[in-house]
């Protein structure tokens, strides 16, 4: 499951359409490689831009002599289980070239300072309502992606 954290001023993603557009933008990622749709989950945190602090400046500020930041940081948290990437500088570059063509038009061409990391957990630690996810590009994971949901299937 990618599980993707969106950390964000009042000032961005304003709307449902704004969500929508980003999230589809990664669930293609992942789908494009094989992964049922249900699997990427994102999660849009609100935060008050007087509680962001990059560097030690504000995202707004009304105290005098207290300098905001200059433009809106939004920062992204994913987390990756259904499939590990092979342990490879290249494989890696790849994947985030893919990241970064994602997040474009939602973030830097809308003139938003960015940030984000993708951590790769275990999947022998993860269930879907209850159920362990079938192996990676299996019959059954083919079946999940169809039906879009985990149904059981036989280890």
């Amino acid at each position: 499951m990618p599980l993707w954290h969106v950390y964000h001023p009042p000032t961005t993603f304003t709307t449902a359409a704004s969500k929508t557009a980003l999230a589809a933008a990664f669930t293609k990622l992942y789908t494009d490689i094989g992964l049922p749709p249900f699997y990427v989950n994102v999660y849009f945190h609100q935060i008050p831009a007087t509680d962001i602090y990059i560097g030690g400046q504000p995202q707004e500020s009304t105290e005098p002599g207290v300098e905001p930041l200059a433009r809106p940081f939004v920062r992204f948290v994913g987390e990756q289980i259904a499939v590990r990437m092979e342990d490879s500088d290249e494989v890696y570059a790849q994947w985030l070239d893919k990241v970064d063509v994602a997040l474009k038009p939602h973030v830097q061409d809308k003139g938003y300072d960015w940030e984000y990391h993708i951590d790769e957990t275990e999947r022998r630690l993860w269930k879907v309502a209850g159920l362990y996810a079938p192996p990676f590009g299996s019959e059954e994971e083919k079946m999940w992606f169809r039906v879009n949901k985990a149904v059981p299937w036989k280890e």
